[in-house]
């Protein structure tokens, strides 16, 4: 593989992160909404990054930030069958073989810019 297609630009990740995380996103009426639907969503997106988004992962993280079984379940099923589903199988290979380099992930930019 090319080593121009194992890394991406933080554009790109902008971009597929935007992509990732406007099923939770766009419902938000308010910015207090938009802002704890990106938190959670960047929450997701480190799982995701580092391919342990297992079933079991996602729904402890979720459990944490809801602490209620209903909210855990609904997010849960948005993270699986939304946002997960929104990237490419392929997309989603870029950004965990990019994030598996240990120097790429610690210089991982301030999520307040995105």
């Amino acid at each position: 593989m090319k080593s121009n297609q194992q890394t991406l630009d933080d554009k790109k990740i902008d971009l597929l992160f935007k992509k990732f995380s406007r099923p939770m996103v766009k419902p938000c009426t308010s910015d207090s909404q938009r802002e704890k639907a990106i938190q959670i969503s960047q929450i997701l997106w480190l799982l995701l990054v580092t391919d342990t988004d297992s079933e079991k992962n996602i729904y402890d993280a979720l459990h944490e930030i809801f602490n209620d079984h209903e909210g855990t379940v609904a997010m849960g099923s948005l993270y699986f069958y939304k946002m997960k589903a929104a990237l490419k199988p392929k997309e989603v290979s870029r950004l965990t073989k990019h994030y598996s380099n240990h120097e790429v992930f610690s210089k991982m930019k301030d999520w307040e810019t995105r």
